[in-house]
């Protein structure tokens, strides 16, 4: 089930507005990050886009293991100026308000630096990309720099906490050749 409705609406109350120039030009853009191995884009995929993710890592507990299971992403992406220019959900899937999204799928990961406080660093192939914007032509998207948006530890209770929405920030890199 898309809950793509309600991730807009909760969007919306954090005042998101279209930030112009978000897109880095190929070949004018800034240096690659530096990133482990696990996680490199190699040439000739070119950055096209960095944005900051501020959102939260949503876990659900089971109830059989009593563990918590990553859900989904929510995420706000910022561009230039702090500027709201898309949204990260359930997929995961990055859509620009361009009109462009990109649908990707986990190909390497790497721990961030103190794995205890921040979830790990991903690197994600595009497995559908849709629209005419800076995501259409997306190849790999790169999720460094993390801040939180770790499980909580221990067990947990199903009947007094099924879900739990732990905040997270994020950088994400988008490569197209």
């Amino acid at each position: 089930m898309r809950r793509r409705p309600l991730l807009l609406g909760l969007l919306a109350l954090l005042g998101s507005t279209l930030a112009a120039g978000a897109a880095v030009p190929a070949g004018a853009g800034p240096k690659p990050p530096q990133v482990p191995e696990a996680i490199q884009v190699l040439p000739p995929e070119k950055v096209v886009l960095s944005v900051l993710g501020k959102g939260v890592q949503i876990y659900d507990c089971n109830p059989t293991t009593l563990a918590w299971t990553f859900r989904e992403p929510a995420a706000s992406l910022h561009g230039r100026g702090g500027h709201v220019v898309g949204i990260h959900f359930r997929g995961p899937t990055f859509e620009s308000f361009d009109g462009s999204s990109v649908l990707a799928a986990p190909n390497g990961s790497a721990p961030a630096p103190d794995p205890s406080r921040a979830i790990p660093w991903l690197r994600l192939k595009a497995v559908t990309n849709q629209g005419d914007g800076v995501l259409a032509r997306v190849d790999y998207v790169q999720r460094i720099e993390t801040k939180g948006g770790v499980a909580p530890a221990g067990p947990c209770d199903p009947a007094t906490n099924p879900t739990v929405a732990v905040p997270y920030r994020a950088r994400y890199v988008f490569w197209a050749d």
